[in-house]
């Protein structure tokens, strides 16, 4: 398991090392770190981790929520929906909601079916969902 854990770390970094300059904001690497350690994310970690991807954080931006808030699966389904432009889903593009987000998601295969949209996530798990969205942008 731990294995696994690097391995994402490992892909993730590559993805933000080679989608940024050379010059790499050591910041960016130690804030990883931290985050493989929490067991509670916050929306303050998924917007950083998303904004290491892309600048444009009208993309994945949620309206009411503040930096502390506990990230849930729904947030962040809600937030990879909008930044990949999911489409797959007819609910979720009647209804741009955590619900349908999340349910697109899955189909997608960025969670597993275990689980639903209020499940609270850990650092481990932003960043390995993070790492899917990376290999689903490459095209893996």
């Amino acid at each position: 398991m731990k294995f696994i854990k690097i391995f994402y770390i490992n892909i993730l970094l590559l993805g933000v090392l080679s989608s940024t300059a050379v010059s790499q904001d050591i910041s960016q690497i130690t804030f990883i770190n931290e985050l493989d350690g929490k067991s509670a994310a916050t929306y303050g970690d998924a917007l950083r981790m998303f904004e290491f991807q892309e600048r444009n954080s009208n993309l994945y931006m949620l309206k009411g929520y503040n930096n502390d808030a506990r990230l849930t699966k729904g947030m962040a389904s809600l937030m990879t929906a909008r930044y990949l432009k999911l489409n797959k889903s007819l609910m979720y593009k009647i209804f741009d909601i955590e619900r349908y987000a999340y349910r697109a998601c899955l189909a997608d295969k960025f969670f597993s079916i275990d689980g639903g949209e209020n499940d609270l996530m850990s650092g481990p798990e932003l960043i390995e969902l993070l790492a899917k969205i990376n290999d689903y942008k490459s095209g893996k």
